[in-house]
């Protein structure tokens, strides 16, 4: 390789690296951020312990599903979106969508694709090789937003992201729009956190914020926020993006709002430390502690956490160093230092049960979907009250 090339690839290099501090020092959306608190709803639950399951995929045959989000829709209906194809990454995979009455006796409705890569291709204006990891959630007014990944080159270091939006509960889409976060191929974003709603001062009251977790792979690991606002009448759409830590084995936050001000992230760990991370921001997510690590395993895979009444913090991540077979539930009462188990979703040798997804619906109940077996996406309903009966089992063992 010539000493010019190098040059050149040196100096791209820099160029990919220095942006998203320029982005940081250029731009003060988050200097004046606040997260929303969980509305008066959100915080009155039923006394009565109650949990329920059901699978929102049929059976896939010798294909794949993975990475499912979940979110409740403008008319109290469940939402839901995945992927599937024969396998990760192959050219025929495609994005799906299934919405659910609120009804529990009700069954999802049969999936449907609402992206795939001709149509990518289509609505971008660019050649798209395959697409992945969406994530869904509501907008201002009636709006579903939906982030996904696209990948042009290569893997999921080569990947993308857009946004796609619907105004009629999922029956129909506007056309993709692509996300530039970087000048040095605009690659190597991808998500699969739950969206947080915040407030940013000052801001036009027609737009509404969010806190997107996302991450960068791509000479080196970094988690990430998209700080990304919708309007409410028209398609006007502002974002960018900031790094949490540097770039050694985090990857894929999950940020647990505490109050206004202090939230409390969660990282899947690629390094061979084998366990779950940790990290604080005590200024709207301006700024984060360093990363710690807990005593909690993680097998290079996802968690999820989700805030609880009384400072609690909910969490589902795979229980083991080595591999996905165990699916597991704990809470804290500390804000993160330590963690009691409190239920074992799955157990199975040789399956996989990954990539937990959490909300909590308008009535209180706590909604959990997962990749099962990277056959089917389960979707799990609970209350709180079933959590605090857990936790008193744990304790008395």
């Amino acid at each position: 390789m010539s000493k010019r090339l190098i040059t050149i690839l040196g100096i791209l290099t820099l160029l990919a690296y220095a942006w998203p501090a320029w982005t940081r020092f250029s731009t003060t959306p988050m200097t004046s951020a606040s997260f929303s608190p969980l509305p008066r709803s959100e915080l009155s639950t039923n006394h009565t312990p109650f949990m329920d399951q059901d699978f929102i995929t049929p059976g896939t045959g010798s294909g794949i599903v993975h990475v499912g989000s979940i979110c409740e829709m403008p008319d109290g209906e469940l939402g839901a979106v995945w992927y599937g194809g024969t396998r990760e990454g192959a050219k025929d995979v495609a994005i799906f969508f299934s919405k659910k009455p609120q009804d529990f006796s009700a069954s999802w409705s049969p999936p449907r694709i609402i992206v795939d890569r001709a149509s990518a291709t289509r609505e971008l204006n660019r050649y798209i090789r395959k697409v992945g990891n969406p994530i869904l959630f509501r907008g201002p007014g009636k709006q579903l937003q939906m982030i996904y990944v696209t990948i042009t080159v290569g893997g999921w270091s080569g990947s993308s992201l857009n946004v796609k939006t619907s105004r009629d509960s999922g029956l129909t889409w506007t056309d993709s729009r692509r996300l530039t976060l970087s000048p040095f191929f605009n690659i190597s974003e991808l998500v699969k956190g739950h969206p947080l709603s915040v407030n940013i001062t000052g801001e036009n009251e027609n737009r509404h914020h969010f806190a997107v977790p996302i991450y960068h792979e791509f000479l080196g690991y970094f988690p990430e926020i998209l700080w990304i606002a919708f309007s409410r009448e028209n398609q006007e759409l502002i974002y960018e993006k900031s790094r949490m830590a540097g770039g050694s084995s985090f990857i894929q936050p999950s940020i647990v709002p505490l109050n206004t001000r202090s939230a409390t992230a969660f990282y899947r760990c690629r390094s061979k430390a084998g366990h779950i991370a940790m990290a604080r921001t005590d200024d709207g997510g301006q700024n984060w502690s360093s990363p710690h690590f807990l005593d909690l395993p993680n097998p290079d895979s996802a968690v999820d956490a989700l805030p609880l009444t009384k400072g609690r913090i909910l969490l589902a991540f795979n229980d083991s160093r080595n591999n996905r077979e165990t699916l597991q539930m704990a809470v804290s009462n500390d804000r993160g230092l330590n963690w009691i188990r409190i239920y074992t979703l799955e157990n199975s040798p040789d399956q996989e049960f990954s990539y937990p997804y959490m909300i909590r619906g308008q009535n209180g109940l706590i909604h959990l979907v997962y990749t099962w077996k990277r056959k089917r996406i389960k979707h799990v309903v609970f209350n709180e009250a079933w959590v605090d009966h857990k936790i008193e089992q744990a304790t008395k063992r």
